[in-house]
C-alpha cells in the first residue's frame, strides 16, 4: 500500500532529509506484541539486485535505452562504483538499527509527503450495505459499532491477540499496536506521529459537530444502551451544522500545518485539538448521499468517494479529521465503512479490525432495539473559536477537497464470476492471474505494458513495512501481446504463455516477500548519497529508473472476510490504482483513475478487466 506515496514521497528526500525524526513505531508505543522474536529486514545483494533492476525495466526500454541502463548498472555495481560504498554504508546501518529503512520510510514516504492526504495516501474501506429501517437502528449499529471497537482495543492491549504467521514463521504484529490512539500532526516539512497508550474517549463527528465521548471508565468500557442513548443525544444536538474546521485537514500538509498554529491559537482550540490527537479513534455520523449522487455509479462507487473524502463540502467532506488513524464512518442510508491515515500500519491489520467490527455487529442484527437507559454519559460539545483568517483558510481547504473528489473516479464492483478457488483448482496462484488480468487490461486499453506496483508486505521482519513487486515481466508483456492480438488463435499457445507469466510473477512475489526486491534496497542506498551529501548516481537520474517508478498502475491485495474493499486513487496524474479483495467465490475490485486525464478511463479498465479474468479462466480449463 506505500506506493501511493512513493513517488513524490522519493521526490521529497532532499527537502526532509535534514528533518528526518528518530522516532519509530516501535518507540511510541510501550505495548510488545510479538511473542516470538523477528528477524531484521535483509539487505538484499548488490549484484543480485541490479540483475534483478535489468530485468525489471527491460520490458519498458527500447534497445539502446536497455543497452545504456545496462553499462550504467554495471559501472553503478563496479569494484571502484559507488554503489559499491553505498551499500557498504547501508550494511553498516544494518548492524546499528532494527530496521535500516523503517525510519527513513516513515519520514519520507509519509510524515514527509506533502500533497493531501484524501485520495493521494490514506485509503478508504466500504463495507457490505446495511439496511436502517428506522433512525433508532443507525444509533444501536453505531453502538455496536464503539462496543466492538472497544473490545478490539482490549484485546490487543491485554496481549491476548495470537501471533499471525506465515507457515511456521511470526509476523510482526506492532501494527496492530498502532492503529488506535494514534494521530498525525501536521508540522513544516515533515509531520509527527504521536501516540497515546492509554486511550479512553473517542470523538464523534455528527454535521460538522465534535463531541468527545469517554467510552472507558473505571477500566470498563460503557454498555451498548449507554453508548446508544449517547448517541441519541448526539444527533439531536447537531440539528445546526457546523462550522467544517475539519475540511482544514484535507489541505497539503504544509497549508495545514500553518493552519493549524493559527487554529491552535484562537480560544480554547489548542485543548480541542489534544482532545482529538489523545482519543481511540475518530466516529463520523454522515449525511445521507443524495439520489442524484448515483446517475452513473453503482452504490459500491458512490460509497467509495464516501469513504475517501465524504463526497463534498456540501455533504459530509467537514464531518472528517484526516490525521487521526482511524475514522470509522455510518450514515442512516446504510454506509458502513472507514478511513485510514497510512503513516502507521499497513492495509491488512486495518481490515482485520474491520471485519472484526463487521462480524460482531453482524452477530447482533438480531437485537432489534437497545434498551432505554434513564441515565447516560452526555458526550461534551468541543466548539472550535475561528476568525475571519480561519475562515478564509476554512473556505480553501474546501475547495481543494472539492476539487480532488471532482477528480477522482471510482469504479468499484464484484467479479460474480469466480474467486480464489476456482483460481486454485486451475493449480495457479489466486493473486498472480488477478495482477496478469491487469496486465492485460492496461495493454489492450493503452497499447503498451504498464509501470505496474504491487504492494508486498514484509512483516516477517522486525519493524518493516513494504516491498514493491514489480509485476510487469518480458513474460507478462509476451502474454498481453498475444492476449489482445486477435490474429493469435492458438489457445493453447497461449495457455502455455499466460501460465510462463503467472509463474514469472510468482516468482517476483516470492523475492519481495522475502525483503529481496529492488526498490527497497535502492531507496536505501539513494538515501545513504543524499543523507551524506554525496553525488546522486547516474542510475537514479536514467530514464530507466524514472520509467520503472512512474507507477501508472498500482495494486494492491488486501483480504476481507466480509463482503468489504479498500480503495485509493492512482499515484500519478494519468494512472490507475486497483486493489482487490479476492474471496473465496467472488473477487471485489476497487479501481479509480482522474478524470482530469483524458487518456485513462475507469470505467473502461473494469470493464476490460473483468473481460479478461473470464476468458484468462477460459484459458486454464484449455
Amino acid at each position: 500500500m506505500s506506493c501511493f506515496i512513493y513517488i513524490l514521497g522519493m521526490r521529497m528526500y532532499s527537502k526532509i532529509c535534514n528533518t528526518i525524526s528518530k522516532m519509530s513505531r516501535a518507540q511510541i508505543t510501550t505495548l510488545k506484541l510479538n511473542k516470538q522474536e523477528l528477524p531484521k529486514q535483509p539487505v538484499p545483494d548488490l549484484k543480485l539486485t541490479a540483475k534483478r533492476y535489468l530485468k525489471s525495466v527491460e520490458p519498458l526500454l527500447n534497445e539502446n535505452e536497455y543497452c545504456n541502463t545496462k553499462r550504467i548498472v554495471e559501472e553503478f555495481i563496479s569494484e571502484n562504483g559507488c554503489g559499491s560504498s553505498l551499500h557498504q554504508k547501508l550494511l553498516k546501518r544494518y548492524d546499528n538499527t532494527d530496521n535500516w529503512m523503517s525510519a527513513w520510510w516513515l519520514n519520507t514516504a509519509y510524515l514527509g509527503y506533502r500533497a493531501p492526504v484524501i485520495v493521494n495516501s490514506s485509503p478508504g474501506t466500504v463495507g457490505p450495505p446495511l439496511k436502517f429501517n428506522r433512525k433508532e437502528d443507525m444509533y444501536i449499529t453505531a453502538a455496536h459499532l464503539i462496543k466492538a471497537v472497544c473490545d478490539y482495543n482490549d484485546m490487543v492491549k491485554s496481549g491476548k491477540m495470537k501471533q499471525e504467521m506465515i507457515r511456521n514463521e511470526p509476523l510482526d504484529m506492532q501494527q496492530y499496536g498502532m492503529i488506535l490512539g494514534t494521530h498525525r500532526r501536521p508540522a513544516p516539512k515533515c509531520d509527527q506521529l504521536i501516540h497515546t497508550d492509554d486511550a479512553k474517549h473517542i470523538i464523534i463527528m455528527c454535521n460538522n459537530n465534535f463531541f468527545k465521548l469517554d467510552v472507558i471508565k473505571n477500566s470498563c468500557t460503557l454498555n451498548e444502551n449507554e453508548i446508544g442513548e449517547a448517541i441519541k443525544d448526539i444527533v439531536s444536538r447537531s440539528q445546526t451544522k457546523g462550522k467544517p474546521v475539519g475540511i482544514l485537514t484535507g489541505n497539503d500538509r504544509d497549508t495545514w500545518a500553518e493552519n493549524h498554529c493559527l487554529l491552535k491559537e484562537k480560544g480554547h482550540n489548542e485543548k480541542i485539538i489534544k482532545e482529538i490527537e489523545q482519543s481511540m479513534f475518530i466516529l463520523c455520523l454522515d449525511k445521507e448521499i443524495p439520489k442524484e449522487s448515483y446517475q452513473d455509479k453503482n452504490n459500491a462507487s458512490v460509497r467509495a468517494l464516501q469513504s475517501l473524502t465524504g463526497s463534498n463540502s456540501d455533504l459530509n467532506a467537514g464531518n472528517r479529521w484526516h490525521d487521526k488513524t482511524v475514522q470509522f464512518i455510518i450514515s442512516p442510508d446504510g454506509f458502513i465503512g472507514l478511513e485510514y491515515e497510512h503513516s502507521p500500519c499497513e492495509g491488512v491489520p486495518v481490515a482485520v479490525l474491520h471485519d472484526h467490527i463487521i462480524k460482531y455487529i453482524t452477530s447482533k442484527l438480531n437485537d432489534a432495539r437497545c434498551n432505554r437507559v434513564n441515565t447516560y454519559p452526555r458526550a461534551e460539545c468541543l466548539k472550535f473559536e475561528t476568525n475571519d483568517e480561519i475562515d478564509c483558510a476554512i473556505k480553501n481547504a474546501a475547495c481543494v477537497v472539492d476539487n480532488l473528489s471532482k477528480d477522482i473516479d471510482m469504479e468499484c464492483f464484484t467479479f460474480n464470476e469466480f474467486g480464489k478457488n476456482e483460481i486454485k483448482k486451475c493449480k495457479l496462484s489466486p493473486d498472480s492471474f488477478i495482477q496478469i488480468a491487469m496486465q492485460v487490461t492496461y495493454y489492450k486499453l493503452h497499447n503498451k505494458p504498464p509501470a505496474h506496483y504491487e504492494s508486498a508486505g514484509l512483516r516477517r521482519f522486525q519493524n518493516a513495512r513494504t516491498e514493491c513487486i514489480r509485476s510487469t515481466s518480458i513474460e507478462s508483456v509476451s502474454f498481453a501481446k498475444a492476449f489482445n492480438d486477435n490474429k493469435c488463435r492458438d489457445e493453447k499457445q497461449l495457455k502455455e504463455m499466460m501460465l510462463k507469466a503467472v509463474d514469472a510473477h510468482k516468482k517476483l512475489v516470492s523475492e519481495a516477500t522475502l525483503g529481496q526486491g529492488v526498490d527497497r534496497h535502492l531507496y536505501g542506498l539513494k538515501m545513504i548519497a543524499l543523507t551524506e551529501s554525496l553525488q546522486l548516481p547516474e542510475l537514479y537520474k536514467d530514464v530507466a529508473y524514472t520509467r520503472s517508478t512512474y507507477f501508472n498502475l498500482t495494486s494492491s491485495q488486501v483480504p476481507y472476510k466480509s463482503s468489504s474493499f479498500m480503495c485509493y486513487g492512482p499515484v500519478v496524474p494519468d494512472g490507475y490504482g486497483c486493489c482487490y479483495n479476492p474471496r473465496s467465490d467472488d473477487i471485489l475490485f476497487a479501481c479509480s483513475s482522474f478524470n482530469s486525464c483524458k487518456e485513462t478511463n475507469t470505467k473502461e479498465f473494469a470493464e476490460t478487466l473483468r473481460q479478461a479474468l473470464c476468458r484468462m479462466r477460459n484459458l486454464s480449463l484449455v
